[in-house]
């Protein structure tokens, strides 16, 4: 017992003795570097082995004060200065910065036998972020790591990354071509869509009040047009909410030509693609999940709810409502529409958009978009479909370089 005592008070001695030591030898060392160690042989002077290096014997007797006066031993030691090393530059800011960066990497990156190399997920981060800080894609990742298809980033996750071999190679963007402007001839969506009768799909715990005010129809109007409500609203019981007149309009003053310009986009970048299919692949996990109006979690989404929590993995924050959404990005021609862009809706009649969704597919003369729809929640749905064909309005782009 006693003995263990002796060691545990001699062990902070020990340590700072071995600090001293690791001190003095990387001062030697580094001392070192500076001078060249020279043995004298049989018939050599300080003059000579000065005449040898290219120096004045001032400079070895600088190194070598003892030597001064003295006879020059055989064998003996001069330390002769060494005229080819430099001192190194003190590293810039930038320097630093990119070397303190570095050593966070490394921090945050274990490497298992040598070959896997993984990344400990830390408070804040996204699965777009990582992919950054490693020049990887997020495909790449979900691939490495199955857990990301099933279940959210989470802190203390540890992800898998790609040996530095198999890491991705820095896509080649796409070259930009030419923009021009063109005039678009539009026809107003509500002149389009008088000869159709409007519906609404009567939801679980909807009331008759709760559908007037989503709509803007009055009670006694929907009682009107309705007049099966008399006796109660049934689940997925189709009220109609504006009454068609049965056939086209004839009446020219009625069909209201509006010039717009818009630019003719720019192609997505390869970097763009890749997000634009990691965000369908996101929001495809939901399928099935339920409509829920305000709902902006796997609990249940409305239509801007899932785009606003698919966005947010590569960290976009939309706005919360599709006629907000509306307004942001860049209005492009359906001719043009790539994945990952939202396209949006007149579902309550009239121009104003009520309703959105995000591209996934695009075929010659048909657009598939996930979507949730208050009818059969996360799904996906095609422009080909009567009732998004005649309520389609716009298509903008927000992915963008």
């Amino acid at each position: 017992m006693t003995q263990i005592l002796c060691f545990d008070l001699f062990k902070p001695m020990r340590l700072f003795k071995l600090f001293i030591l690791s001190f003095l030898f990387l001062s030697t060392v580094s001392f070192a570097q500076k001078v060249i160690k020279h043995k004298v042989k049989s018939g050599e002077s300080i003059y000579s082995i000065a005449k040898k290096y290219d120096i004045t014997q001032a400079e070895i007797f600088d190194l070598n004060p003892k030597l001064k006066g003295a006879v020059l031993g055989l064998n003996a030691e001069v330390k002769i200065p060494n005229k080819k090393f430099k001192e190194k530059e003190k590293p810039s800011k930038k320097e630093l910065a990119e070397k303190k960066e570095l050593v966070n990497v490394v921090q945050n990156t274990e490497v298992d036998n040598g070959s896997k190399a993984t990344h400990l997920v830390k408070p804040k981060e996204t699965l777009y972020s990582i992919s950054k800080k490693y020049g990887v894609t997020m495909e790449t990742l979900c691939e490495l790591n199955p857990a990301l298809k099933t279940g959210n980033l989470k802190t203390g996750m540890k992800l898998q990354l790609p040996n530095p071999e198999e890491a991705a190679v820095p896509e080649k963007v796409v070259k930009d071509q030419n923009t021009t402007k063109e005039v678009v001839t539009e026809t107003k969506i509500d002149q389009l869509i008088s000869n159709v009768d409007v519906v609404h799909k009567v939801l679980p715990k909807e009331t008759l009040y709760g559908i007037s005010k989503q709509t803007g129809v009055s009670i006694d109007e929907l009682t009107r047009l309705n007049p099966s409500v008399a006796n109660g609203l049934k689940v997925d019981q189709f009220l109609i909410i504006r009454k068609g007149t049965g056939e086209p309009s004839t009446n020219k003053s009625e069909v209201v030509e509006v010039q717009k310009e818009i630019e003719t986009a720019k192609p997505l970048s390869a970097a763009n693609l890749s997000k634009a299919e990691f965000l369908i692949e996101k929001a495809s996990e939901h399928m099935g999940t339920r409509y829920r109006r305000g709902g902006t979690t796997s609990a249940g989404f409305d239509c801007s709810g899932l785009m606003f929590y698919t966005f947010k993995n590569i960290d976009m924050t939309l706005p919360r409502s599709s006629h907000e959404m509306a307004l942001i990005g860049e209005r492009i021609n359906k001719s043009e529409a790539q994945k990952g862009d939202l396209i949006f809706f007149a579902t309550f009649g009239g121009s104003r958009i009520s309703h959105v969704g995000m591209i996934t597919e695009v075929l010659d003369d048909e657009i598939k978009f996930i979507h949730s729809s208050t009818s059969a929640g996360v799904m996906i749905s095609s422009t080909k479909e009567g009732y998004y064909s005649r309520s389609f309005v716009q298509i903008n782009r927000v992915l963008k370089d």
